[in-house]
């Protein structure tokens, strides 16, 4: 008789253990952590909203109740509505130019872009003000309302726009002026920042060539007479 062979043990990891899970890989992500915040709307997102919405719809009435309105005419939602997009598009454009929208920054554009200037605007009683006065027969005064309105809007945001690329770019040739200092701080040149940021130094050597060709210039020639004289 013979005896029942024996089975062979299985290795893990091969063919014969297939039934076994794998093993786990602790190999550590090399993913960026979520930015705080990161969900719009999250309970602390929408607070800020909110917050910010209310404060916009208060110093929108506030501002309405200081402007005149000359004849019935409704300068106060004019005057509100230009410096809105004004602001949305200089705030819009500076956030866009320090980085990505996440984290601290989508806080300030969803708080200050969304609620406060979102509730300090207001094209609902744009809308109920320019059809006042189409309806009273005023359709000339309705008419330079709604286009000062919307095409003053958009001239308005492009001006905010080009505002925020302005200090942008002069933030950037400062820090770049600091940071040549800071890297030479011995080195006697002295910085000149580009429109585009870049750094352009003197050297000693160069002024002293300055100095002595303007020495040269000012000395007198053969005939008693100086180069800058003539």
């Amino acid at each position: 008789m013979t005896s029942d062979p024996k089975p062979a043990p299985s290795v893990p990891g091969t063919a014969h253990d297939a039934g076994a899970a794998p093993a786990a890989d602790h190999t550590p992500s090399r993913l960026p952590a979520p930015a705080r915040f990161a969900h719009p709307f999250s309970p602390s997102v929408l607070t800020l909203v909110f917050a910010g919405g209310i404060l916009g719809a208060l110093s929108r009435w506030a501002l309405g109740t200081v402007i005149p309105a000359p004849d019935g005419w409704p300068l106060a939602t004019l005057l509100i509505n230009l410096a809105g997009a004004l602001a949305l598009g200089g705030l819009l454009e500076s956030l866009a130019r320090r980085g990505p929208d996440v984290g601290p920054r989508r806080l300030v554009r969803l708080t200050a872009g969304t609620g406060f200037l979102g509730a300090f605007t207001t094209y609902s009683t744009l809308a109920v003000e320019g059809s006042r006065l189409l309806i009273a027969g005023r359709a000339a005064d309705g008419v330079w309302y709604l286009a000062l309105s919307l095409l003053g809007g958009a001239a308005a945001t492009l001006v905010g726009v080009a505002g925020a690329a302005w200090l942008h770019r002069e933030d950037r040739r400062g820090l770049a002026a600091e940071a040549h200092v800071a890297a030479h701080p011995h080195g006697g040149g002295h910085p000149h920042p580009t429109s585009e940021g870049q750094v352009l130094e003197v050297t000693s050597s160069d002024s002293q060539k300055m100095t002595l060709k303007r020495s040269a210039e000012r000395q007198p020639g053969p005939d008693g007479i100086s180069e800058d004289s003539r």
